[in-house]
């Protein structure tokens, strides 16, 4: 399984079918709790819009996610002579979450970012195979990871803007 492999399926896992025409999926398990768009590469530019897409109306904020493969490492192991064996593969991912709020306060945009962080760790719970694109995904030594930065917004401005990324390791087997 290649890199971009394993990128688009677990965007598929937390962000729901592709959009060709976007480079965007959309309509994931996480929806209901404001990960409205998630993209398996950074974009240049990020409409306002797609923080919201296909949320409930007056919602008034929304994430969008991006799915990120840091460090790999690669070990085989032979069998059956020079070339025969398995590679062992292990992902550092990060899903960075980047939310939008329009809400009348900070705290508001802080909780909802907690219940998806929870929501996405209870996926990775429910199958840490992550669809079948991994072997497992958060069962290492380094578990799953919870990132919760602060709150940005500036004087006389409606929106909130906040980070917040859920990183694990995802293990998969490639025949050698």
């Amino acid at each position: 399984m290649t890199r971009a492999q394993v990128r688009d399926g677990i965007a598929t896992f937390f962000g729901g079918p592709f959009d060709a025409g976007q480079r965007l999926y959309r309509g994931g398990p996480l929806h209901s709790y404001g990960l409205a768009t998630v993209r398996s590469y950074f974009a240049k530019r990020v409409p306002d819009t797609d923080y919201t897409a296909g949320l409930e109306p007056g919602r008034a904020m929304g994430t969008v996610g991006v799915v990120h493969l840091g460090d790999a490492v690669e070990r085989r192991t032979a069998i059956g002579g020079a070339t025969g064996g398995w590679k062992a593969r292990v992902y550092s991912v990060s899903l960075h979450l980047y939310h939008l709020a329009t809400t009348p306060t900070a705290e508001q945009a802080q909780a909802d970012l907690d219940e998806l962080l929870e929501a996405a760790a209870a996926l990775i719970h429910g199958d840490r195979t992550l669809g079948e694109v991994v072997l497992q995904a958060g069962e290492s030594t380094n578990g799953i990871r919870f990132f919760l930065g602060q709150p940005a917004y500036g004087p006389g401005t409606e929106h909130i803007r906040t980070y917040a990324s859920l990183t694990f390791d995802a293990d998969v087997y490639i025949q050698a």
